[in-house]
């Protein structure tokens, strides 16, 4: 599948030091695959709205397109945040 991200994930990546900034992206990119990645939860399934752990400090919330074959990055923060926001996506 191919994957998109969202401009404020990428502004958000460009925030990180370039370690981070690869483990990070080294992750999204086995998105490619989101069925058999690494850490990944459905949080809706009528949505197809999914997230992913990075490590044990980053979330990753993402949508899968069935119909275009796309998985699109919506959002990346701290494990915490992501635990208050998680309502938000569906």
């Amino acid at each position: 599948m191919e994957v998109s991200i969202e401009k404020g994930v990428i502004k958000t990546l460009e925030k990180f030091p370039e370690k981070i900034r690869e483990h990070i992206f080294n992750h999204l990119c086995k998105l490619e695959d989101p069925y058999s990645a690494p850490d990944v939860e459905c949080l809706h399934p009528k949505v197809q709205v999914y997230r992913m752990h990075i490590g044990r400090t980053y979330t990753v919330i993402f949508k899968i397109y069935k119909e275009t074959n796309c998985v699109v990055v919506l959002d990346l923060m701290t494990i915490e945040q992501a635990h208050k926001r998680y309502g938000r996506y569906y």
